[in-house]
């Protein structure tokens, strides 16, 4: 019956023109792994976008693999590409936050002057609706379309003494099912809380 629920949806989904999947979504969740070590002093955050996931901003990725999914080279939600600027800066803006008061929960004192930095890339999102700049491209896009969406980042901490150790994760959603409930980027910051959580949880 599950199965037989799933493959109804699907179809639906592809007879409306709302889906779009892509292969490296569907993959398995990445494992958390963490060398960090327990700051001795306060922390500063600081978070940027992979160089691949900048330039996504405003291109389609430049690995065919990322654009398997349509024909047409202006779909950039099918493409993983053409996410907008302004997108890409609410996760980076959304990943600062969640990780500051994952680390002041826990104990770690976060402070803007730190000399200890936890340096965060975002190396990989994909969202779970078109973003405005991607329907703006493609008139084929609307809030209808849903796809599958997570994010991948890595880290690094790093003290006036050197490298205090390394941080990555990756979490992507499997079930499509899902899909058709969330928000553009709800699968993302599904994973930007969990890595939060989990970076907080190894410094302990």
């Amino acid at each position: 019956m599950k199965k037989f629920a799933t493959s109804t949806l699907l179809a639906l989904a592809v007879a409306t023109g709302t889906l779009a999947i892509t292969s490296p979504a569907m993959a398995r969740s990445n494992q958390f792994e963490s060398t960090l070590q327990m700051p001795a002093t306060s922390v500063r955050i600081n978070v940027t976008l992979g160089e691949d996931l900048a330039f996504r901003a405003d291109n389609l990725s430049t690995k065919i693999r990322d654009r398997h999914n349509s024909r047409s080279r202006n779909n950039g939600f099918a493409n993983n590409g053409y996410f907008g600027q302004k997108d890409l800066d609410k996760l980076t803006k959304r990943l600062k936050s969640r990780m500051e008061t994952r680390l002041a929960k826990d104990g770690i004192t976060v402070s803007d002057d730190a000399a200890t930095v936890l340096n965060l890339v975002i190396t990989d999102a994909r969202p779970n609706r078109p973003t405005f700049n991607q329907m703006s491209r493609s008139v084929s896009l609307s809030m209808r379309s849903f796809g599958v969406g997570g994010a991948k980042f890595e880290g690094t901490l790093v003290s006036p003494s050197g490298e205090q150790g390394e941080v990555s994760y990756g979490w992507y959603e499997t079930d499509i099912r899902d899909a058709q409930f969330g928000g553009t980027w709800s699968d993302a910051h599904r994973a930007i809380d969990r890595f939060a959580r989990k970076t907080a949880k190894s410094l302990r």
